[in-house]
């Protein structure tokens, strides 16, 4: 029997690139249905062929599903996720007979949500239900990564010294459209711009690639080039657990091909730049080798120097490493589908994405107070808040205790469970009722 998958938000960015995948999977998976925010948005189930949903609730009530994607905007994750768990739960006590196994995971756009509140209160949520959860960093998919990854935690490469990474190139002013009252949020604080929309990615493969997490961080940003709320350019520098340091540079707001979407050639949606005048858009330096990504190009000293010492005098020695291309969506769809089965767990965990928007929030707190931020002080400060709420530890922010150089980089980064409390008061998520998807949007 196929996997059944549901897509809440099938927009033209991600969603309806979800969808395809979804259609193209074999008899492995089957594309369910669809939840839109318009009822009169039915071009694309008329297209694919399935039902169309305006209410994820009510979808996941009527539907038998193993998994949702949730690829609506970040700022309504925790509702839509509150209302595929609460439509499945009505499915299952009114079928409390047929044996039906129902909801088993959920695929979560990055950022898993907006703010670290809202993240801790969506995993207490589906933890409680016993329903994985897999954010969509779906970078970690890729051929490039996987390898990186080997090779800059291999003995031979390390310890690490140091990371560079560059996300620069140039949204149209389309991207922003200020007559469009559904994307008007991609321009607001707290919600949008390129740090928690896109250098979130780099930030969660800082930690990934090298093994190592954040452990503080100094940003500056600047939003002089559109005037908006958010951020359009900033630089970051940071420290890793072990010593090592590593800088940012982020611009949506500028014509070039140096970022990981240009490079890589992965997403189609970007053209190819003109005689490949690419360059690596990450590098990473090792106290024994350097590597550039995607090329995977490194650069070493050979151990036959004949009694030399290693260092600029001597001719350094290059490798090149080459994977096959595929495409990171595809891989981690095919991923969820196993996730589902019960069969592979998260590549990314929500709780291990949590870790990711910690970074985004110290860099956030950063740029506007002006002095280095530990993505655990932010960390620590939603769990006390909860503690102070609901008078029960959830369990979300143990690295505040924990010495630099004893994280390990896995999908139990936040020991402890997190557990739902009845009648509880969470903190407030403002869910905007024009982005559709829910009857009544949780309070």
């Amino acid at each position: 029997m196929p996997t059944r998958i549901a897509v809440v938000g099938a927009g033209p960015l991600v969603g309806q690139a979800h969808c395809k995948i979804l259609k193209d999977l074999s008899e492995d998976a089957e594309l369910a249905c669809i939840c839109q925010r318009r009822a009169d948005d039915t071009e694309l189930s008329e297209v694919l062929g399935v039902p169309l949903y305006t209410d994820a609730e009510e979808m996941a009530y009527r539907e038998r599903l193993d998994g949702v994607v949730i690829a609506a905007p970040t700022h309504v994750h925790l509702a839509v996720a509150k209302a595929c768990i609460t439509g499945w739960k009505r499915r299952q006590a009114d079928l409390v007979e047929s044996g039906e196994s129902g909801l088993k995971a959920l695929l979560i756009e990055k950022p898993i949500c907006q703010d670290l509140a809202s993240a801790v209160e969506l995993l207490n949520v589906t933890e409680a239900a016993c329903v994985d959860v897999l954010v969509g960093h779906q970078r970690r998919h890729s051929a490039f990564v996987k390898r990186a990854q080997e090779l800059v935690t291999d003995r031979n490469f390390g310890p690490l010294r140091g990371v560079t990474m560059e996300f620069s190139l140039l949204k149209p002013e389309s991207y922003f459209c200020k007559d469009n009252p559904a994307i008007e949020w991609r321009r607001r604080k707290g919600v949008g711009g390129p740090l928690l929309i896109n250098s979130i990615h780099d930030l969660d493969l800082m930690r990934y690639i090298t093994g190592h997490e954040i452990t503080q961080v100094f940003a500056m940003t600047s939003s002089g080039a559109r005037g908006n709320e958010v951020e359009d350019s900033g630089a970051v520098t940071l420290t890793f657990d072990h010593g090592a340091v590593g800088t940012l540079f982020f611009t949506d707001a500028a014509p070039a091909p140096w970022s990981y979407e240009f490079t890589t050639g992965e997403n189609k949606k970007y053209p190819p730049v003109p005689e490949n005048h690419t360059r690596d858009c990450y590098h990473f330096m090792g106290a024994q080798r350097s590597l550039g990504f995607p090329s995977l190009r490194s650069f070493a000293y050979s151990p036959e120097l004949h009694q030399k010492e290693a260092g600029w005098d001597c001719p350094l020695t290059f490798g090149h490493e080459k994977v096959e291309l595929q495409d990171p969506l595809r891989v981690q769809m095919a991923h969820f589908v196993q996730v589902c089965r019960g069969d592979e767990k998260p590549v990314c965990s929500g709780r291990d994405a949590v870790q990711s928007l910690a970074v985004v929030m110290a860099v956030l707190r950063s740029a506007e107070t002006g002095r280095s931020v530990a993505p655990c002080e932010m960390l620590a400060e939603v769990n006390k808040a909860f503690n102070s709420a609901e008078g029960a530890d959830l369990g979300v922010s143990p690295l505040a205790d924990v010495p630099a150089g004893h994280l390990k980089r896995s999908s139990e980064r936040l020991s402890g469970k997190a557990t739902s409390v009845p009648g509880t008061k969470h903190l407030d998520t403002t869910v905007f009722s024009d982005e559709g998807y829910l009857s009544e949007c949780p309070k």
